[in-house]
């Protein structure tokens, strides 16, 4: 009876207060957010290659290592950054289609490299198969119109 009490008292206030706690509860996205940081630099980007997955939100973070001035543009996806030394641009694109996308800037010759793929379940979803057990087991004529 006395542990009762104890446990009454001390763990059912702490569940409680974690219930209705949002810190405790997991976090879900309707959209995932993929993160890159691009360095500009006087031999080019770093990474010069990144990918991301077709419908997630991609955010760039651009700075620079010197002090001549430098951008990061994505062609099509209208994304321009200024890359200064000490201050850090930030800037979200969305890719629809899969591809290869150049990022680049007019006034160096550097360029890198945005590999945006299907995830396979979207794959899955959008390549339709019969299934075998349901054709018939003997050749059959076509229908011709």
């Amino acid at each position: 009876m006395k542990y009762l009490c104890l446990f009454i008292l001390l763990i059912m206030p702490i569940k409680a207060i974690a219930d209705s706690n949002e810190v405790f509860k997991a976090k879900t996205f309707q959209k995932p957010i993929r993160q890159y940081s691009i360095i500009a630099t006087d031999h080019g980007y770093y990474p010069d290659s990144v990918f991301a997955y077709v419908g997630e939100k991609v955010k760039f973070f651009v700075t620079s290592t010197t002090e001549k001035s430098q951008c990061f543009l994505v062609k099509d996806h209208s994304i321009f950054l200024g890359a200064k030394k000490g201050k850090v641009s930030e800037g979200e694109v969305v890719f629809h289609s899969p591809g290869r996308y150049d990022f680049y800037c007019p006034s160096t010759k550097f360029k890198g490299v945005i590999s945006v793929i299907e995830r396979s379940v979207e794959k899955q979803k959008r390549v339709k198969r019969e299934v075998a057990s349901k054709k018939p087991d003997h050749w059959m004529p076509r229908n011709y119109d």
